[in-house]
């Protein structure tokens, strides 16, 4: 027998990071919002797979990536800019990051580091995109640009902030060693 009551105390406490990850995902506004939905009943739907002893939130990020995935694959599109080798490696930083708990875990002092060390205007963009969940269209709009220049300038922003997590994980643990 399945406990909703236990899925929506779960469901609830980590719906914010699964929206984060589905907007980090899917980049059309209405598109997500059908996405996002699909991906609740589904994990409503699966509840009883879930396997209690891991993380709920990591669980539910991964039946979100396959959700992505699929609808990719049946509309013909790809609805993500990363490849699914990037999607898994994102879901176990992800799945680490929840398993420490903690703040000063070591990709979050270099993100906090490499976020830090980007230019002004990179790090309002990522803030537009990502802290107020701009689509790259109102982005364009309020900062005064081309829709072009503008997913141009994010996209350099996020390569130039994943090599800088990079670089930095490699220091961090050389020097832990």
């Amino acid at each position: 027998m399945v406990d909703h009551a236990n899925f929506l105390e779960l469901f609830l406490a980590n719906e914010a990071g699964l929206r984060a990850a589905v907007r980090a995902l899917v980049r059309d506004r209405s598109e997500f919002e059908d996405t996002f939905q699909t991906v609740a009943l589904t994990l409503w739907k699966n509840f009883e797979s879930y396997d209690g002893s891991r993380p709920f939130g990591a669980w539910a990020r991964g039946v979100a990536v396959n959700k992505v995935l699929q609808s990719g694959r049946e509309s013909g599109r790809r609805p993500t800019p990363f490849s699914p080798e990037a999607l898994q490696a994102i879901l176990e930083a992800f799945e680490r990051h929840e398993s420490t708990r903690h703040e000063t875990s070591s990709e979050s002092m270099a993100l906090q580091h490499c976020m830090a060390a980007l230019p002004n205007r990179w790090r309002q963009l990522l803030d537009l995109r990502y802290a107020d969940g701009l689509s790259i269209a109102e982005m364009a709009t309020r900062l005064g640009r081309t829709l072009a220049s503008t997913q141009r300038e994010l996209s350099r922003a996020r390569q130039r902030l994943a090599d800088c997590i990079k670089r930095r994980l490699v220091t961090m643990t050389e020097n832990a060693t």
